[in-house]
């Protein structure tokens, strides 16, 4: 297993003891439309990833499911959200031999496109569809783009349509531009359309969403008054991991990269990443390797632990970006305070507001901010605790609490 930080696991890499989340994924989809709910670095995308992996490999015969896949996190507009989705859908028509669909869709002046879809590579036609396209707006992509989701009634497989960022590019379009009032009526088209979209299937339920992102797509709708757009969407939840999961993740990585860890040192590092995602194991693994060394006692892991936290040359520094880039000035000063606070002791939210943010903002604010902590993946309330605010991991505590000088 590869120690990868940063980008989708599949395959080999997968931690095997959570391959039953592609299962679960699968049996959704079967049945409905959903969100991915978990908190960042979860391993959404993985799942997504593998789950579209396992689907590939199979033949012809056997493949239940067509896939398309959309990474949106760089997209700004509308227009170009609604580019990349018409593409993807007319590659797919035309991978499946639709192509008399597609005349049927698109009129007449894409007669001569779709005559070249069955000899040209997908790549080949992205130039055209960008010029034919050059002057439309919403309601024109709308009119072009409903029969064909409509029509994947007809397709002998399931298409399942997945929306990676799609949180993250409603975030582009309120922060690249648009005003505040716009953002409200562009977002409320865009996922009012979508799910329109997604009440056109017949009894057979041939195609369905998959929404995930970085950013808590429920709580951005809440927070413009819009949720009702995905009020029919279930949820999956990518949970974290166990002790169990962890010890293997780590003894798998060792074994990959031929490294002898002491028994101690490997519960040691077990202990610094349950109740998180992979993702954190996969960070202390790269500071053993970073090292070059080969064998490693207990108190050489801690020593490397500390200087990792320390140093700054891991993927942990985005948390701290997060808060600048994602948040008011407002919301940046409460979630400091909060994760300071967190360092020392787990706390109720309601006395953490009372002893140290009542003056600075209202509760509805306060937990506004706890709230977004929560999916942006820095704490989780402790159900064990009656549900007191704590960090996800040992990990991330240990190291905000170097960034506060806590430690």
């Amino acid at each position: 297993m590869e120690n990868i930080t940063g980008f989708p696991v599949t395959h080999k890499n997968y931690l095997e003891s959570r391959l039953f989340l592609v299962d679960e994924m699968r049996d959704l989809v079967r049945k409905c439309s959903f969100i991915i709910d978990s908190p960042r670095r979860f391993g959404k995308t993985s799942v997504i990833k593998e789950f579209i992996r396992q689907e590939n490999t199979k033949d012809e015969k056997n493949r239940e499911f067509n896939i398309i896949f959309l990474e949106l996190e760089g997209e700004e507009t509308v227009n170009k959200f609604c580019y990349k989705f018409f593409k993807e859908l007319l590659n797919l028509y035309r991978i499946r031999k639709k192509i008399d669909a597609v005349r049927q869709f698109l009129g007449d002046s894409w007669n001569v496109l779709a005559s070249r879809l069955k000899k040209i590579d997908a790549l080949d036609f992205g130039l055209e569809i960008q010029e034919k396209t050059r002057e439309y707006d919403f309601s024109k992509w709308k009119e072009k783009i409903t029969p064909m989701i409509a029509a994947l009634n007809s397709f002998d497989k399931r298409t399942v349509i997945v929306f990676d960022e799609f949180p993250d590019m409603l975030q582009n379009f309120k922060t690249k531009g648009i005003e505040s009032v716009d953002f409200k009526t562009v977002t409320d088209s865009l996922t009012g359309w979508l799910r329109a979209l997604r009440q056109i299937q017949d009894s057979g339920c041939k195609y369905q969403f998959v929404f995930c992102g970085s950013i808590n797509l429920r709580k951005t709708l809440e927070e413009i008054g819009v949720s009702k757009r995905i009020n029919d969407l279930e949820s999956f939840v990518i949970p974290p991991i166990n002790s169990e999961d962890a010890k293997l993740l780590i003894k798998s990585l060792a074994q990959e990269y031929d490294i002898k860890i002491e028994p101690d040192s490997i519960e040691f590092m077990v202990s610094k990443i349950t109740d998180g995602s992979p993702y954190y194991g996969q960070i202390i693994f790269k500071a053993l390797r970073d090292t070059r060394e080969k064998y490693f006692t207990s108190g050489k892991v801690e020593a490397i632990y500390e200087a990792m936290l320390r140093g700054g040359d891991h993927d942990l520094n985005h948390f701290h970006s997060r808060l600048e880039e994602y948040l008011s000035p407002l919301q940046r000063e409460c979630s400091k305070i909060i994760l300071k606070h967190l360092c020392n002791e787990a706390v109720h939210e309601k006395e953490l507001y009372d002893l140290l943010l009542f003056e600075k903002c209202n509760f509805e604010e306060f937990q506004a901010v706890v709230n977004r902590l929560i999916y942006e993946g820095y704490i989780t309330r402790d159900v064990d605790n009656k549900n007191s605010l704590k960090f996800v991991s040992p990990i991330l505590k240990d190291w905000w609490a170097c960034k506060a000088g806590v430690k």
